[in-house]
């Protein structure tokens, strides 16, 4: 089969590993800079992060600047490699119209579809009412999103943008967000010889008991999101205790507490310090320190009159000739972690790729979809508010 520019640029993309942590960018951001810099018309832009560590701002300008610009975000960064692949993870192989690689699905096809979508514009010399803006991000993966929070704390973004983030939804509309809010929970106990028990404090009883209340707590909220269902909490990993014949004298336990709308960061955190209180008071002897680590996540969702939704879904139809689906993401993007600190509700999420595959072994994305997101982008560009 024939290998199209955005399939190219993908398998590229993806043969130049970029796993996070520690941050691994530099290399994928110097190619797609080079990449852009080929490209008339184009202003290209290198945004500094931290040492190594570089944002790639890329534009295609308006002369007429009637309507707000349209940024397109993509991550460079992807998860680690890990388990066994039968396909190379950084080998970008096409099997039975399917790209494999690590970040073939998660994300950088998505950007890649930006990246073309933006060089057709470019090069076909469209008239546009609007600046159209493609971003390759760093540090998504990580529980800062430093990438995305030093573009809108250094204004590199405009704040009426129309945002999209190109993570994958098997090319539907997401316009909400869970939140996310990750805990550490450290329970101090005392320790004592199993034979004497009863002269300890059990921190790892402390914690089950917590937990427990979590889970009982958590499963009571009223809340039932039509695309997300219920909140949940998950223990993502718990270490307490030395040896079995000792009374543990302190437990570490890491959490992860998924919130729906219109659920609040002020309640999920409420929640954690009651189930900790009372589940420390039913083991005596035993305390606990609450921390949280990452951002605070709360649930986002889209400005219902947002005209992004509207231009977005016609587009997909003039492209498909059908209606796109309306679905919802089950974790942060950098467009919604700039909308959380500036307010901006006019984000949506739309990429080629199956979630389902994403940070998977034998990660991949169908072909396909990838010639199908780059149309949409591009008459999304051409799209009237």
């Amino acid at each position: 089969m024939s290998v199209t520019e955005v399939v190219n640029l993908t398998r590229e993309l993806i043969q130049i590993p970029s796993e996070n942590p520690t941050g691994n960018e530099l290399a994928c951001a110097r190619y797609i800079e080079s990449w852009l810099r080929r490209i008339n018309g184009i202003e290209v832009s290198v945004h500094e992060v931290e040492e190594g560590r570089c944002n790639i701002i890329a534009a295609y300008h308006s002369s007429m600047k009637t309507s707000r610009p349209l940024v397109f975000i993509g991550h460079m960064d992807t998860v680690p490699v890990e388990g066994d692949w039968t396909y190379h993870p950084f080998g970008g192989q096409i099997v039975d119209g399917k790209l494999y690689g690590r970040g073939a699905c998660d994300m950088k096809s998505g950007l890649a579809c930006a990246l073309i979508a933006l060089k057709n514009l470019a090069e076909a010399k469209v008239e546009l009412e609007r600046d159209v803006v493609v971003i390759a991000s760093i540090d998504e993966e990580g529980p800062y999103m430093k990438g995305a929070v030093a573009l809108e704390k250094e204004h590199l973004i405009p704040e009426d943008a129309l945002l999209v983030a190109m993570e994958p939804t098997s090319l539907t509309m997401s316009t909400s967000h869970k939140g996310t809010i990750w805990y550490e929970l450290n329970v101090e106990g005392k320790s004592a010889h199993g034979g004497n028990a009863h002269l300890g404090a059990d921190a790892v009883h402390a914690a089950s008991e917590v937990i427990s209340r979590l889970k009982q707590q958590v499963a009571a909220l009223p809340y039932d999101h039509p695309i997300f269902g219920k909140p949940a909490i998950s223990v993502g990993s718990i270490r307490g205790g030395h040896k079995t014949n000792m009374v543990a004298g302190s437990c570490r336990v890491e959490l992860d507490f998924r919130l729906v709308p219109p659920m609040t960061k002020e309640e999920a955190n409420a929640i954690m310090k009651a189930c900790v209180r009372e589940g420390c008071e039913s083991v005596p002897g035993t305390k606990a320190l609450i921390k949280h680590y990452g951002w605070q996540r709360p649930p986002i969702e889209t400005d219902a009159d947002s005209p992004l939704v509207k231009m977005l879904a016609q587009s997909y139809e003039k492209v498909k000739g059908e209606r796109i689906k309306e679905t919802g993401f089950p974790a942060y993007t950098d467009v919604s972690m700039i909308s959380l600190r500036n307010g901006n509700k006019d984000i949506i999420v739309f990429g080629p790729g199956d979630l389902d595959q994403a940070h998977a072994v034998d990660e991949y994305v169908e072909i396909d979809q990838l010639e199908v997101c780059t149309e949409v982008l591009m008459e999304l560009a051409r799209s009237q508010e």
